[in-house]
């Protein structure tokens, strides 16, 4: 089975990346096969100036990365999204790269089978600035849905650190919240 871990923040060491390396670790020591993209070494461009092609075509007239980075979503088993909380909202990368998928499906039964079921979020964000909302952004696409991602949410604020500090991972407790996690991520494949 293959894990994907995708990062949607712009460091290389901050609290998303370790995060994603702490859960896919854990997996790798049972057995799965994992990688991890840094979604900011990819050129994702936003959808627009088009005229809708994707919906009369069904192709994105976009010449960028999507394509490949999709492809990885496709052959991953288990998805596992950690995003930072910019503003009290996911990164515009992450809107880049999701509003990008319209143009993937031809119906929502492929959307679901093929993506939707695979995927779970890590979120970065301190509740004072709006991370529980960017939470509810992340679900968004799981309304009316019979199933939902695993969800965690980690705050620095809850561990009197600094976001900046991309230490998060080390805070006690939080490794013990990415286990079990990572151990509710299992069960459901």
């Amino acid at each position: 089975m293959k894990v994907l871990g995708i990062v949607f923040s712009s460091r290389a060491d901050g609290n998303c990346s370790n995060a994603i390396k702490y859960c896919l670790n854990k997996m790798k020591d049972r057995g799965y096969e994992t990688e991890v993209l840094n979604i900011f070494e990819y050129d994702i461009q936003g959808c627009g100036s088009c005229n809708y092609y994707c919906f009369f075509s069904g192709e994105c007239s976009k010449d960028d990365d999507i394509q490949q980075i999709y492809g990885k979503c496709f052959q991953a088993d288990i998805i596992i999204f950690a995003i930072p909380t910019f503003c009290g909202h996911l990164t515009s990368q992450y809107f880049k790269f999701w509003e990008r998928s319209q143009s993937l499906f031809k119906d929502e039964i492929e959307y679901e089978d093929t993506f939707l079921k695979k995927i779970n979020f890590i979120i970065i964000g301190n509740l004072s600035s709006g991370g529980d909302m960017a939470v509810h952004e992340a679900l968004y696409s799981f309304a009316n849905r019979s199933f939902y991602p695993e969800v965690i949410l980690l705050s620095s604020q809850e561990y009197n650190s600094s976001s900046i500090d991309g230490d998060l991972v080390r805070k006690r407790g939080v490794k013990d919240r990415l286990s079990n996690f990572v151990d509710r991520i299992i069960v459901k494949v």
